[in-house]
């Protein structure tokens, strides 16, 4: 006989959107958009808040603007999402792309020009997408494959495709497979691929590159000899870059001091901002460009700012512009950021988000409809979630949390006692682990630890003697 695995369906009830007291387990990551901030909470919703205009993904029958976090519709399989200047972009843990908001230069990647929608939409068919960034009126995607993905606005090459024609469709950028990191800006787009290198290509009128020229280039280009790169940031025409050892490098347009080297010059060379006149080395573990301001986070968990600061958004007390790093507060509890135009979130290992700048469109998400220079504290509103079971044609399984930090849980229902293989691998098709076990007839629960894994995508494959099934499951 057939085996079968059947799914063990979890209701999960949840109350009306009421909002509890900050500083419990929340959000998992937040992005700052042009005026409007997205986030997705721990249970795998999404939210958003601020200015609205199609962006927030409500509805057509929701257009206005919202000044706390409202939940974008009950799914809780959202993995990443990207705020951008007036679209909005989504990967789910089943691999769809999802995009809205306005989309005139072909940035939804729905096939059309000159379109907008305030619902979110499937972009195409494929369920093998793993991350992506949405710049100013154009998209970039990494697969699970490695290879990257463009479409939208391409006015000065910033789809990486050798041509300046806009594109309504998602189209492969070169023939590479090897890319981990992407993040589109303003006119320019950074990547780093998986030997460590960083590319850029688009606008390099400021030296937002990094190369030492100040050259456009319409497909990506290598510009630095080392390969020791973890993390870039693009803003809207400034650039910033973390090594493997920590030390933290901007470039690009100076004007508002966004380099934060003490000076308001632009450079199309890296400058080493961890190095101090004394010698000593400062370490720093996440980086995030904005319009024209810059937010960091040291590796002892402390918040830093500079650059422009006309609406408070650098969260320093005051709207004073500095060309400096000065820290934000005292707290030593950071861990992620994100810069919008002209507002900043952050969030503290506790999941606790806060928010400062511009908040006119309610972007701040606290309420009112004002700015703030100094950080406030984002409340964590309750989910509601739709009762879905996930049925396949012939095996039906349950695997959560998913996304996860550590553990995995699998629940499953065997017909007989047999053997069962449980085999882990990464997108490149490495295994893992791989474990044999003998089952009874009934319920069965495994659990496979991720914890010591980079974050990422993986596939875990459970095979009987006569059935076999795949899923994905991303580790934050």
């Amino acid at each position: 006989m057939k085996t079968q695995l059947q799914l063990l369906v979890i209701t999960l009830l949840f109350a009306t959107n009421v909002f509890s007291q900050p500083g419990t387990t929340c959000w998992r990551m937040v992005s700052a958009g042009e005026n409007f901030s997205l986030g997705i909470k721990t249970d795998g919703t999404l939210w958003g808040w601020g200015q609205n205009s199609n962006k927030l993904g409500l509805g057509i029958g929701n257009l206005a603007n919202q000044n706390l976090p409202v939940q974008i519709g009950t799914a809780n399989d959202w993995a990443t999402v990207s705020a951008g200047n007036v679209h909005s972009l989504a990967v789910k843990t089943n691999g769809t792309l999802w995009s809205w908001g306005n989309g005139q230069f072909g940035q939804l990647g729905n096939g059309i020009f000159n379109s907008a929608t305030a619902n979110l939409t499937q972009v195409g068919t494929a369920t093998d997408w793993l991350t992506v960034s949405a710049g100013n009126r154009f998209s970039l995607a990494i697969k699970t494959n490695g290879t990257l993905w463009s479409f939208g606005l391409n006015s000065v090459g910033q789809l990486g495709i050798n041509n300046t024609i806009d594109q309504n469709l998602p189209v492969q950028v070169g023939t590479a497979s090897n890319w981990v990191k992407i993040d589109a800006g303003n006119q320019h787009a950074l990547a780093i691929d998986n030997v460590g290198f960083i590319y850029a290509w688009g606008n390099n009128t400021f030296g937002q590159f990094g190369n030492g020229t100040n050259t456009n280039s319409l497909v990506p280009i290598v510009v630095s000899s080392a390969n020791n790169w973890i993390e870039v940031s693009a803003g809207w025409d400034h650039s910033m870059a973390l090594d493997a050892s920590g030390i933290l490098y901007t470039f690009g347009n100076n004007t508002n001091g966004q380099l934060c080297d003490g000076t308001n010059t632009a450079s199309n060379t890296m400058i080493p901002i961890s190095f101090s006149n004394a010698g000593t080395v400062t370490q720093y573990i996440a980086i995030s460009a904005g319009n024209t301001f810059s937010l960091t986070i040291k590796n002892d968990n402390t918040l830093w700012s500079g650059g422009f600061n006309s609406s408070g958004q650098l969260a320093l007390g005051n709207n004073t512009a500095t060309n400096t790093l000065n820290q934000v507060g005292t707290n030593n509890t950071w861990f992620l950021i994100s810069a919008g135009d002209s507002h900043s979130l952050a969030m503290e290992t506790s999941s606790g988000l806060w928010s400062a700048g511009r908040g006119m469109e309610g972007q701040l998400g606290i309420g009112s409809w004002v700015a703030m220079n100094t950080l406030q504290s984002v409340s964590c509103p309750s989910s509601t979630l739709s009762n879905e079971t996930v049925t396949l044609e012939e095996n039906t399984i349950s695997v959560y949390p998913n996304p996860t930090n550590d553990i995995v849980n699998i629940d499953y229902t065997l017909e007989n006692a047999e053997k069962v293989t449980v085999i882990v691998t990464t997108i490149q098709g490495q295994t893992i682990s791989s474990t044999q076990m003998d089952k009874t007839s009934g319920t069965n629960s495994d659990s496979i630890d991720l914890s010591n894994q980079a974050s990422g995508m993986y596939f875990i494959t459970i095979t009987t003697e006569s059935s076999s099934f795949t899923t994905k499951v991303i580790k934050r």
